[in-house]
């Protein structure tokens, strides 16, 4: 269940590349990826800008592995109180821990240097759809 980390440990770097999405309209995409305590925890520092909303998204995200070995995302960002923990559910698939919306990011690597990062939710009691979904290749 730690392939994410591992993979993402081994490729630290500043992501850059274009998303799109139901709520968040197209956007320029940027994610800084830092390995942390020897690749124990990486952090993902992810902005969205588009030209008609400017700055639309800022996140600080811990992904590290728990007591268990399960692999979770603990998320700060504009849109929620505080910080919300994700839980990873299936490889690449972190469900929100608690929190109003039902949420869940999907993460995957598809190649080496190539990053995808999608935010789903719903308002209601339907099940999450994605809302935006960044696709970046490392820059740096």
């Amino acid at each position: 269940m730690t392939d994410l980390l591992k993979r993402l440990a081994a490729a630290p770097g500043v992501y850059r590349g274009r998303g799109d999405g139901l709520e968040s309209g197209p956007f320029v995409a940027r994610i800084k990826v830092t390995s942390v305590v020897r690749g124990n925890a990486i952090t993902l520092d992810y902005e969205a800008v588009s030209d008609s909303k400017g700055l639309q998204h800022v996140e600080h995200t811990i992904l590290t592995a728990s007591e268990a070995g399960r692999l979770e995302l603990h998320v700060t960002c504009l849109e929620l109180p505080g910080v919300t923990r994700f839980v990873q559910s299936e490889p690449g698939v972190f469900n929100a821990y608690e929190g109003a919306l039902l949420a869940k990011i999907i993460i995957t690597m598809p190649s080496d240097g190539v990053l995808t990062y999608g935010w789903w939710w719903s308002r209601d009691d339907a099940d999450p759809r994605e809302q935006s979904r960044a696709e970046v290749r490392r820059t740096g």
